[in-house]
């Protein structure tokens, strides 16, 4: 119970309908809070999501039609029970939100492992379902948690650059490792290309950035259809560059013991993490 003084000291008794207004007031914020936290949890359930999923997810939903504008087809030529490794061009750190966009489902990517060390992209990617890999050379433990999804009717997204291409050219040199998904997983690779994507020198950059974003989608690739996993993700890329009208592209493969340069990993990497107070 509030007690109070006017100037002369004299006791002010409490006012009753002001003390029943605070209550109410806070009832009302708490009655307010437990309906959305059950309404977040109804639309939840109807999804594969968690609550914090569902939130993450709407959220990436207004930056996808509000701030970068995107224009995606309204579904994919996938099945909902039909395992795939979707793999675009990479110009910018929220590729894969474009591509969210278009599947409608959760889309399993893989993500350079030292994204991982910071704690909030930590957090981010553990909540997406993103899966670490290292960058160069095969990741054996990744490859069998992509496979064991594919075989499972589950989406798996694959960045064949490795990393954000910032240079003229339309495509950094590749590695065939969607390729080594597909054919491990008896899967398709679905081809898509990504025009206008925000990105400037950092991470982060996109999220203070306005842009029109559209997404092309074209048509399933097999690996039935290929003697070798390069031979695939040669024709994987030539069909994202057909889809942007670069017909005459070759793709370059990155080698076999390719490995980042210090000025490519210092274009890609998370933001550095504060240093601890003394």
């Amino acid at each position: 119970m509030r007690v109070a003084y006017n100037s002369n000291l004299h006791f002010v008794p409490p006012n009753p309908d002001q003390e029943l207004n605070v209550l109410l007031v806070l009832g009302l914020a708490a009655s307010t809070f437990l309906v959305g936290i059950t309404v977040l949890w109804l639309f939840a359930r109807r999804t594969e999501y968690t609550i914090v999923q569902f939130l993450l997810d709407r959220t990436a939903f207004i930056l996808l039609r509000f701030l970068w504008r995107t224009k995606a087809p309204n579904e994919l030529p996938l099945s909902q029970d039909q395992g795939a490794v979707i793999i675009a061009n990479h110009r910018s750190s929220v590729d894969p939100f474009f591509i969210h966009l278009a599947a409608k489902r959760r889309v399993r990517w893989f993500v350079a492992r030292e994204f991982f060390g910071n704690w909030f992209f930590g957090w981010f990617l553990h909540e997406t379902g993103a899966i670490p890999t290292r960058r160069g050379g095969i990741d054996n433990v990744s490859v069998r948690e992509a496979v064991k999804l594919l075989h499972e009717g589950k989406w798996v997204g694959v960045l064949p650059e490795g990393r954000i291409n910032t240079s003229d050219q339309f495509m950094m040199p590749v590695r065939p490792g969607a390729a080594l998904l597909a054919r491990k997983a008896n899967v398709p690779i679905l081809p898509v290309y990504i025009e206008g994507a925000p990105y400037h020198k950092t991470v982060t950059s996109p999220f203070f950035m306005s842009a029109h974003v559209s997404i092309t989608v074209g048509k399933l690739i097999y690996p039935s259809e290929f003697q070798s996993d390069q031979a695939m993700i040669v024709a994987a890329v030539k069909a994202i560059a057909q889809l942007a009208g670069h017909s005459d592209y070759e793709p370059t493969l990155a080698g076999k013991n390719w490995k980042p340069t210090p000025e490519e990993l210092a274009q890609n990497q998370p933001p550095p993490e504060d240093e601890p107070s003394a």
